[in-house]
């Protein structure tokens, strides 16, 4: 949008620093009329952004710098913002909005701290003024001089460049920082494949560019089919010159014979009526020649070049119901076949399948009719395969045996499916599509198998986990399943419940540390029972646990505590059994020969041998 004032000072057009998203397209420094008679003119700045990037814009922070004459900076405008309705791809904004600065002010320099983007995409940049104006672009035209070879370029970009002949071919493609700018006179950003305006890819328009003796190849095909056209044209000329020459003396042939036959009738009449034959016999040829022609050939070669017209124009239908009404003329009748073949392929490209299926049904003794409708239900296939519809694509392809890569698919739809049962927990839908898979896909559904199974271990179903741990034979798999196991029978431990942790650990087997991890639990158990005072069973567990901490010596203090405790209970045999096994530990040794129940009832009865007659090795520890 231009200025409807006279500009005090004016930025470079299309500033720009790398990885930007916006061009500064414009910036002026103006002075406002006051429109009060005392009010003083008030300087202002005006700018214009173009967004150069695919996300809209939402917001744009700046810091304005201000300066005189002498190019001193008397002011700085900080993080100015502009809130944009939303700014699409090549849109402007800030045209409408001014930015009030002092009156010293000569000149400015804008650099663009922030940009929003609509969502929650940001982009910042830095108090940095090194935004450079964008070098001109060179015009197509200077870059190449030979108009045969300019007007080849331009014809090669229209035609196999851009999108549906979008854009012309102006300026020499080239990169400016991280941008591309397209031949087409639109600015691109490096990751941008294709130009957004046109839809042309950098790379073949800059090697075509470059690549001279490339463009002159071009030039020479086009020539040759051009050349080739315009020789077919002549000869078509020809032929029709021909035809008509032909139909032409046809046609006097005939009215020959008629005026001779005419002559013989009129040597019957009267001499009078004999000049008045003699002068309209011609006319009356001449129109019969005409209306010959013009019936047998100009009328219906008319109608033939619309019906072809129309056939080139897609309006198939339309082309061969003209076909059909010129019957025998030329090839009209082997154009009708054609049209609808044709009128296939088109549907066929238009993914319009089962209506491209009944044309091609139509006319199955042309060419390929009955390949290409299997290329149709292929195609079908393909697409209800891309959206997912993996039991339709399966039925659709399986119709179709060894067409082209059918077997590739066939069992791509069986391992989405299997994927598809598993997560569904179908265990027995899943199993049916598994034997169809190749190795790779049986492997990423024996990890869908692993994975299920731990899911339902860890919620409590083991015997249906089971069922698919059954199905992983990977090795390497295998350690997740022992791990989710291990896992399982830890928090069994933290819970307490060491009856379902020693299961698991046994299963388990040496993995880890579930042999250690055994010991652990029989030691545990030994404490719980020792809490309790269930010397028996606290004597079993340490007796388990092996070596695990100090088990052992554990075994010798709680003997001696089960040897009192069973005397007290006034188990004085079994309380002797227990203690002499200790006998060497002191105050099991002082207990044995201080306790006079034991004379009672062991040693008087010769139960077991006498301390007193003993050599020990006594510990009194």
């Amino acid at each position: 949008m231009m200025p409807d004032f006279e500009p005090l000072f004016e930025l470079k057009e299309n500033l720009y620093k790398e990885t930007c998203p916006v061009l500064i397209q414009s910036g002026v420094l103006f002075c406002t009329e006051p429109e009060e008679e005392d009010a003083q003119p008030q300087k202002m700045v005006r700018l214009t952004f173009r967004n150069i990037d695919s996300r809209p814009i939402t917001a744009l922070y700046l810091d304005l710098h201000v300066f005189d004459k002498a190019n001193k900076e008397t002011e700085a405008v900080r993080d100015r913002r502009y809130l944009v309705p939303v700014a699409g791809r090549d849109e402007t904004f800030g045209e409408d909005m001014e930015i009030p600065v002092g009156e010293a002010a000569s000149s400015f320099s804008v650099a663009i701290r922030k940009i929003e983007f609509e969502g929650e995409d940001v982009w910042n940049g830095s108090t940095s003024f090194l935004y450079e104006n964008m070098p001109a672009r060179r015009p197509l035209a200077d870059a190449i001089e030979d108009k045969k070879m300019l007007a080849q370029y331009r014809r090669d970009y229209r035609t196999t460049m851009s999108e549906a002949g979008k854009g012309d071919a102006v300026y020499v493609p080239e990169t400016y920082k991280d941008l591309w700018l397209c031949t087409c006179g639109e600015v691109n950003r490096e990751g941008e494949e294709r130009c957004y305006h046109c839809g042309a890819a950098f790379e073949p328009q800059l090697e075509l560019f470059e690549n001279r003796e490339l463009l002159a190849e071009h030039l020479a095909v086009h020539e040759q089919a051009k050349a080739e056209e315009a020789e077919k044209a002549r000869l078509e000329a020809e032929r029709l010159a021909e035809e008509a020459r032909l139909a032409a003396e046809e046609a006097a042939r005939k009215a020959e014979e008629e005026r001779l036959a005419a002559e013989e009738r009129v040597r019957r009449r009267k001499r009078n009526f004999k000049i008045f034959l003699w002068i309209s016999i011609p006319t009356l040829i001449a129109a019969a020649i005409f209306v010959v022609v013009l019936i047998t050939y100009l009328i219906p070669q008319h109608k033939y070049d619309e019906a072809a017209a129309m056939l080139e124009n897609n309006q198939f239908d339309e082309a061969v119901a003209a076909f059909a009404e010129l019957e025998d003329f030329g090839d009209s009748a082997a154009r009708i076949p054609e049209a609808k073949y044709r009128k296939g392929h088109y549907l066929l490209e238009k993914e319009q399948f089962d209506e491209a299926v009944l044309v091609f049904e139509g006319v199955l003794e042309y060419e390929d009719a009955e390949v290409m409708i299997t290329e149709c239900k292929y195609r079908k296939a393909l697409q209800t395969l891309e959206s997912g519809a993996y039991t339709d694509a399966l039925q659709q392809l399986e119709a179709l045996h060894e067409y082209e890569e059918t077997g590739v698919y066939i069992e791509l739809c069986h391992f989405e499916l299997g994927m598809q049962a598993v997560k569904a927990d179908d265990l027995k839908t899943a199993l049916l599509h598994y034997k169809e898979v190749n190795a790779e896909h049986a492997v990423e559904m024996q990890s869908a198998f692993c994975d299920k199974g731990i899911e339902i271990y860890e919620a409590g179903d083991e015997p249906h986990a089971l069922e698919y741990f059954a199905l992983v034979t990977e090795e390497a798999l295998l350690p997740k399943i022992d791990a989710a196991y291990y896992t399982s029978a830890m928090q069994f431990m933290e819970a307490e419940s060491y009856d379902e942790a020693m299961e698991i650990f046994v299963k388990l087997g040496e993995y880890e540390d579930c042999p250690t991890q055994i010991l652990k639990i029989h030691y545990l158990k030994a404490q719980a029972a020792e809490a309790e005072k269930d010397y028996a069973l606290a004597l079993e567990e340490y007796a388990l646990a092996g070596e695990y901490e100090d088990a052992q010596r554990k075994i010798r203090d709680l003997k001696y505590a089960y040897g009192v405790q069973l005397l007290n209970q006034g188990k004085v045999v079994d309380s002797y059994h227990v203690l002499y096994e200790i006998r060497n530990y002191f105050p099991a040794y002082k207990l044995l020969v201080e306790t006079s129940a034991y004379y009672r009832y062991v040693y008087d009865r010769n139960v077991g041998p006498n301390p007193n007659h003993e050599e020990l090795e006594i510990v009194f520890d």
